[in-house]
Parts: structure tokens; sequence; C-alpha cells
């Protein structure tokens, strides 16, 4: 027997957005941040981009907070990956 993974797409709305830096995404009253990391793989010139769950915790409404929650997922991302989002896609 095999045991298949099914994963849904989501379709998130871009809510804000900090060029360069972070978006912020609202799907069904889920937010989400995309955060740009430059220079992901060791010894390349490739930015990725990587996008998380926000907590109910994590201040939605304020810039600042979100600024510094972005350069906190650049310094050490692993840390958040339980909160990653793999299928995801930006609709206007």
């Amino acid at each position: 027997m095999t045991s298949e993974m099914v994963t849904f797409m989501i379709n998130a709305k871009k809510i804000y957005s900090n060029a360069g830096d972070f978006i912020l995404l609202e799907s069904d009253e889920v937010f989400y941040i995309d955060v740009l990391i430059p220079n992901f793989y060791p010894n390349s010139h490739f930015d990725v981009s990587k996008t998380f769950t926000l907590t109910n915790e994590d201040k939605k409404e304020d810039i600042d907070y979100l600024k510094s929650l972005a350069e906190d997922i650049r310094k050490d991302w692993k840390r958040y990956s339980s909160r990653e989002v793999k299928d995801i896609k930006i609709i206007k």
C-alpha cells in the first residue's frame, strides 16, 4: 500500500508590499508573509522567496513589526520552517 500526499494550492491576495523585502498576503482570513531571502544558496547569487503563515500573535497591521519579522526570517529562516507554506499563488 502506498500513501499519497495531497496538497492544495492556496490562492492569496496581496495586502501590502514592501518592495525587495516582503509581501503581506491573505487567504480565507489567514495571513502570510512572503520574504525575499538574498543569496539563499551558499556561494550563489540566487535570491529565493519563501512564504510563512503568520500566527495570531503576529501584528499584521504594524508595518515596522512585519519589517522586523522579515529580517528575523532572513537571518534564520529554519527557525520558522514549521510555518513555511509551499503551495501558494498570489492573486490580484
